[in-house]
């Protein structure tokens, strides 16, 4: 892990970027929500800063949730808390937040950069809601949200197959997000320069607006939250749905890596 993990860090132009997880540790659990929590904080006190980037790894933005999280007693409100936990938070900021995905972004993962205003793709790394194949049902909105970006055919496909696509096969697929897709060189350049364009409008401007695009998204995330709670509650019932979680999560291997 580096020192750039869990704390805020300034950049030119009002910017500032909060690295959320490793390609060491790619998974979020309680410590990420808490540091995202306290970033939010430090940031409502600091009227400097005008936009949030928020950072994975250099081959894994996230995978989402630890493997503890969802063999907890009560996977499916641990679940809820921790996955609704975080777009909550990037939605609470009267800033514009962007999400540098130029490392893998999978289920979770992919879910936390998508609640940012803003996501960068890159045309390498490979991104997918793959709930089912790990044996559970989508998550953290996921299920709203993948239709909005991706089309609901493509949608559907993903959360159905829980297969993963390559940045470059989302952006030849001409879907909402296709724009974002760009070489991983860039994605990191890319991310920033955004940023610092949205730091430069006024700050009470900002502030309204980006409010009133929040709220709108809360409500379509808590609908969400609320459904596939009500999933998550039924499957993990089954012992089956912890076994399938317990072969299957998560190996990091050469498959996942860019090409």
């Amino acid at each position: 892990m580096t020192g750039k993990l869990y704390r805020l860090q300034r950049h030119a132009g009002g910017v500032a970027g909060l690295q959320i997880a490793t390609d060491d540790a790619p998974h979020v659990g309680d410590a990420a929500l808490d540091a995202l929590g306290d970033a939010v904080a430090e940031i409502q006190r600091d009227p400097s800063v005008r936009a949030l980037v928020l950072e994975g790894g250099d081959r894994h933005f996230c995978s989402g949730a630890t493997r503890d999280t969802l063999m907890d007693a009560d996977a499916p409100r641990a679940i809820a808390r921790l996955m609704g936990g975080f777009p909550r938070l990037l939605l609470s900021l009267e800033i514009p937040t962007l999400a540098l995905l130029s490392g893998h972004a999978l289920g979770g993962g992919l879910m936390l950069g998508l609640w940012c205003d803003v996501a960068t793709l890159a045309e390498e790394s490979l991104y997918g809601a793959n709930f089912l194949a790990l044996g559970f049902t989508p998550g953290m909105g996921s299920t709203v949200l993948l239709e909005e970006l991706f089309g609901a055919p493509l949608a559907r496909d993903m959360l159905l197959t829980g297969r993963v696509l390559k940045g470059r096969d989302i952006k030849a697929a001409g879907v909402p997000i296709s724009h974002a897709v760009v070489p991983r060189r860039e994605a990191r350049a890319h991310t920033y320069a955004l940023a610092q364009d949205m730091a430069l409008a006024p700050p009470t401007t900002m502030a309204v607006f980006r409010s009133h695009l929040a709220a709108r998204r809360r409500a379509q995330l808590d609908r969400a939250i609320a459904d596939e709670l009500a999933m998550h509650t039924e499957v993990f019932a089954h012992a089956e749905t912890r076994a399938h979680i317990l072969e299957s999560y998560p190996a990091l291997s050469d498959e996942t890596e860019p090409a």
